[in-house]
């Protein structure tokens, strides 16, 4: 038990300095706690998302603070996301464990995808200010990306920046709206998931060291994120997705 522990604190650590670094990576974690901890699926989502919504938070605030974050479209965006996270969490648990892995390893394949697509493609030049989209389409988006989201264990950020960037919003602002976001998906998904754990009382001691150890990892990471490298790490996420999810499916 001392060494899940561990595993779990440093785990989390990691992808919460990821996150903290270049915004990604959040969908490592039901991975951390299902293959490598070796959780049953529940209590890891319940995990995974009690560290999103910590991630979100402190990722979030500090983007506000910089000026970085319109709270009113990303709230509108955040409203859909509620509702479409509390039906995904409903769908999960409706779904057998293993169908629920495969639509995680597919989701993160894709997330892996997407993100390098995002770092190969030719660089424009400098981004300028851009509205969001109309409240109806924030919506939607908040909604659709939330389901599967709160359904396969995916943080949020890594769906709904690369499609809010399609939209026409800057990068920065794209994932100061996103990580919001991931706290809304995050919250109905705790509640649903931590319902159906068989004992809250023995997660404790692990949820703790995750969530602890994940505030930690991304406090670090937002107060170095400055002076790293940001594609060469997203480079980094996305060939590790694409090949551990690929062998998660075929194996």
């Amino acid at each position: 038990m001392p060494f899940d522990l561990i595993l779990a604190a440093l785990g989390s650590g990691a992808v919460g300095l990821f996150i903290g670094w270049c915004g990604v990576a959040g969908f490592l974690l039901p991975i951390l706690f299902t293959s490598v901890c070796g959780l049953p699926v529940t209590e890891s989502l319940l995990l995974s998302f009690l560290c999103f919504a910590v991630s979100g938070a402190i990722g979030s605030r500090n983007y506000y603070r910089r000026g970085e974050l319109p709270l009113r479209p990303a709230l509108i965006l955040s409203a859909g996301s509620l509702a479409g996270g509390l039906l995904g969490a409903a769908l999960g648990g409706l779904l057998a464990a293993e169908t629920v892995k495969v639509v995680l390893y597919v989701v993160v394949f894709l997330s892996g995808l997407a993100i390098a697509v995002r770092e190969l493609r030719p660089q424009k030049g400098p981004e300028k200010g851009s509205a969001f989209p109309k409240p109806l389409p924030l919506l939607v988006l908040g909604f659709a990306t939330a389901l599967l989201c709160a359904l396969s264990g995916a943080g949020g950020p890594v769906l709904v920046m690369p499609l809010l960037v399609a939209m026409g919003v800057p990068a920065k602002t794209a994932v100061g709206a996103a990580l919001l976001d991931s706290v809304f998906i995050a919250l109905p998904a705790v509640a649903v998931y931590g319902s159906r754990c068989a004992s809250l009382a023995a997660l404790i001691p692990i949820l703790l060291a995750s969530v602890l150890g994940h505030a930690a990892g991304v406090f670090a990471g937002s107060v170095t994120a400055a002076h790293v490298p940001q594609s060469l790490l997203k480079r980094g996420v996305a060939v590790f997705s694409i090949c551990f999810s690929l062998f998660m499916l075929l194996k």
